[in-house]
């Protein structure tokens, strides 16, 4: 690496460039406003220009099926008003409005305080303050907002104010969570009987009294989006904790089995307070995703994560009763303002659900020996050979969280139980694998009740659909049901030749190799599928997915168009190159620039982390007005997101970038870098879906 440093500072000298001085970690660079940072972190092609390769300036954004992207918000700015940073690195985000004239944008950091660098602390009403993940609203004219792809302007001219999303947590024993001098606790360091567990002296926090633990992928449910009564009763924010802590524990002895675990939460954004909701369990994921329950008294979401590294582990759903308390009775109206609000969404009563495929059925799946112990499904994926559709049933595991005075360590919950032969479900066997799934994606189209799910150990997608869940919900007669039927497409396998993208004239990465295949090794498949969006426009049924690999060319962007018929790819094998970000062989980091001048910090890869729709938030209508508050609620809005062709439709997205926390991102405490954008696409018109 010393060596192509030199090699690069020879060239720049010969081409007589003049960089911008760069700033290595724990330096200092100037504090921007937020907006203010108009270069970007993604890049089309590898930067060979001058100009590609200047401090604070982005690289190549010729982007081949992109028309424009522009940066909104980059890790390390600071709020003018009230002098509060960005913190990183940004991973779960959405939009939506705050009122008729402002668009807000909503990301949450995945830190991990001091296993990387410790964020400021986020204080609460109680006094309390959290460091590690923050989730950070940022406000945007609307009008401005919506031209913004069309001009030259920086965000910064139409920013308006930041904030945070909550001002008050509850914790796994139903608690608001105090400071930690007043006898406040957190689930991550807290063991069933209630003892706090010691931090090593490495990892004792300065910032403040806990720590939300790597906030990672998250979701924005809109009340009732599926229809009048159907889905949540708020609107609320899905977000969990993930990543076990055991290396925090200055007592080795001391198992996170022990702890309450990572925490499953709960917004309810209109209070701002955040409600943790172990119901949904404790073993923290990397996504909760609702889906349509089709039926008014229940509730149904996907969880999808790394079950507190218990491994293998099945797919999971979570179904869970509406308006009724932890034991499925009818909810007093005396009950607190927490129990209000889960009980009404149907976060009190419900179970974690399984995939299980009949025992019969394992052969002819290309699975010859049914083991638990052996990663089965990642088997299935794995073989170009095996049928690419099954079917399976969801079934629960015999625990069930019983109410706040009950709460049991995250080792007493379901975690353990899938591999436990006592626990397989009559003729069936629970289908396991890998428990690194990483985002999933439902179908926009509220008639359907199906999802797509990131395989990200392998690199694959599965397609899931749940057939008969209304008539499953009835029969259940008030209560849960028994089981939940399932059909399974292998909508990408994970072996070679699964993928190869479409990259146009662009994608050229370090070393004449190019985005079209994955890595120096030249890979024709998914690695390490992450971020992922399912956008259903005029024209298309769309993926958007990112990668996490460690890609040394640098992690790649693209999107998938999906046959909504039956959610394979409509170009079999196909996919089409969006940007690429960071990577250790990257020639900006090798001449130490960031697009945030000065925060260049190391040489590394980087991670987009997902995407969403904000075209009906910009849309006009016949007269020029934009929709209203009350025209985009329910399934409103994503009615006008199908109404809009994929390349008028507009996104935002975000890039984790850790190679530039140096400089303001460290001095503002904002963690890891990365940074915030808005994007539209630009498919071949050949290659879309007309769907209506």
């Amino acid at each position: 690496m010393h060596q192509l440093k030199i090699a690069i500072a020879l060239l720049v000298s010969l081409l007589g460039i003049n960089f911008v001085s760069p700033v290595i970690a724990g330096g200092h660079s100037p504090s921007l406003s937020i907006g203010e940072v108009s270069a970007v972190i993604a890049e089309a092609s590898t930067a060979d220009e001058p100009s590609e390769l200047t401090d604070g300036q982005s690289g190549d954004t010729d982007f081949p099926y992109m028309t424009n992207l522009k940066a909104l918000a980059t890790v390390g700015e600071i709020d003018p008003a009230n002098g509060l940073a960005l913190t990183g690195y940004p991973d779960g985000n959405a939009a939506w409005l705050a009122d008729n004239d402002t668009v807000r944008v909503v990301y949450q950091s995945e830190s991990y305080a001091n296993y990387k660098a410790e964020t400021y602390g986020w204080a609460m009403n109680s006094g309390v303050k959290f460091t590690g993940s923050h989730i950070h609203t940022i406000d945007y004219d609307r009008a401005k907002f919506a031209e913004y792809l069309s001009n030259s302007s920086k965000a910064n001219t139409m920013f308006k104010a930041s904030g945070k999303l909550f001002s008050d947590v509850y914790n796994m024993t139903g608690d608001l969570v105090v400071p930690k001098s007043q006898g406040g606790k957190w689930g991550n360091q807290t063991l069933a009987d209630g003892t706090l567990v010691d931090f090593k002296p490495d990892y004792l926090l300065k910032e403040g009294d806990f720590f939300f633990q790597s906030f990672c992928g998250a979701w924005y449910e809109k009340a009732h989006r599926y229809g009048a009564g159907l889905g949540f009763e708020d609107d609320v924010w899905l977000t969990a904790e993930e990543w076990n802590i055991q290396d925090f524990f200055a007592e080795d002895s001391i198992s996170t089995h022990d702890t309450l675990g990572l925490a499953s939460i709960v917004v309810d954004i209109e209070n701002e307070v955040a409600y943790s909701a172990p119901a949904l369990g404790q073993s923290g994921y990397e996504k909760i995703l609702p889906i349509n329950p089709n039926h008014p008294d229940y509730v149904v979401m996907v969880m999808a994560g790394y079950n507190h590294g218990v491994e293998p582990a099945p797919l999971r759903i979570y179904v869970g009763k509406k308006g009724v308390d932890a034991n499925g009775k009818a909810l007093s109206s005396m009950a607190p303002a927490r129990d209000q609000f889960l009980a009404r969404n149907g976060l009190l009563y419900g179970k974690i659900y399984g995939l299980a495929v009949e025992n019969t059925r394992y052969r002819s799946l290309g699975i010859n020996n049914i083991d638990l112990e052996e990663k089965m499904l990642d088997a299935y994926l794995m073989d170009e050979n095996a049928p690419n559709t099954f079917a399976g049933k969801f079934f629960p595991s015999s625990y069930q969280w019983k109410g706040w005075d009950k709460t049991v360590s995250v080792g007493e919950t379901e975690i353990f139980l899938w591999g436990d032969k006592k626990e397989q479900p009559k003729g069936y066997t629970f289908f396991v694998g890998d428990s690194k799934t990483e985002h999933p994606a439902v179908d926009p189209d509220i008639r359907n009740t199906r999802y797509v799910q990131n395989m990200t150990q392998e690199g694959g997608i599965l397609g899931v659909e749940l057939p008969n869940l209304l008539n499953e919900l009835r029969a259940a007669n008030g209560d849960l049901p028994e089981s939940i039927s399932a059909e399974v497409v292998r909508t990408v396998g994970a072996y070679e030749g699964a993928l190869v993208l479409d990259v146009a004239d662009k994608g050229v990465q370090p070393g004449n190799k190019t985005a079209a295949k994955w890595g120096e090794d030249e890979q024709a498949k998914i690695v390490a599928n992450d971020g992922l969006l399912w956008a259903k426009t005029a024209d298309a049924d769309l993926l958007i997915l990112d990668e996490d690999s460690g890609n040394p060319q640098g992690e790649r962007k693209y999107a998938l168009v999906l046959d909504a018929s039956n959610m394979e790819l409509l170009n079999k094998g196909k996919g089409h190159f969006l940007a690429f970000a960071g990577g250790k062989n990257n020639p900006r980091a090798a001449a130490e620039i960031a697009a945030y001048p000065g925060a260049y910090s190391k040489t590394t890869s980087s991670e987009f982390s997902g995407s969403w729709n904000v075209s009906a938030l910009v849309a006009k209508k016949a007269n020029g007005s934009f929709y209203t508050i009350d025209e985009l609620a329910g399934p409103g809005e994503q009615m006008i997101n199908a109404s809009i062709p994929t390349n008028e439709s507009t996104f935002i997205g975000v890039v984790q970038h850790a190679g530039e926390s140096g400089g303001a991102v460290a001095a503002n405490k904002g963690d890891q870098g990365g940074q915030v954008f808005m994007f539209r696409l630009n498919l071949p018109s050949q290659d879309l879906f007309a769907q209506r």
